[in-house]
């Protein structure tokens, strides 16, 4: 008996990528205000002492309810500029040859990563609109040739 590579079930290393080791979001290099860290992490601005911002998470100096401080990990994905560099990047995807990667990488992201649930509806939702104009500019354009 001799085996058989199901070629089907086997995807390529790049379709299991994240949005940040694809490439698509590159959060290292936004520059996450103390608000918008006091926004992610639900704590008063001034209890945000510092933001470090690191290739897949985010450090984040803050003091804790005694006043001392702190520092932690936070995964990016908790930042609204998560939201709306994601939805950006879907927004910049003009046809389906380069819709059709990213639509892979956000499922996989979507699925792997824990969000907070409104954001993840709204980049799912982005996605699906986009996904949506991008199939109906492409049956226009063929009714028009």
């Amino acid at each position: 008996m001799t085996k058989r590579r199901n070629q089907k079930t086997h995807k390529p290393s790049h379709t299991r990528q994240s949005l940040t080791a694809s490439g698509w979001l590159k959060p290292q290099c936004w520059q996450i205000s103390k608000t918008e860290a006091a926004e992610a992490l639900r704590m008063p601005v001034n209890r945000i002492v510092k933001v470090y911002p690191k290739q897949h998470q985010v450090i984040v100096v803050y003091l804790n309810k005694k006043g001392q401080k702190c520092s932690s990990f936070f995964s990016y994905r908790l930042f609204a500029r998560w939201q709306q560099e994601a939805i950006a990047a879907i927004a910049s995807c003009r046809n389906q040859h380069i819709l059709a990667p990213l639509e892979v990488i956000v499922q996989y992201d979507l699925e792997h990563f824990k969000y907070p649930v409104a954001i993840a509806d709204a980049i799912w939702e982005a996605l699906l609109n986009q996904i949506s104009r991008v199939t109906r500019e492409l049956r226009l354009s063929k009714q028009c040739a």
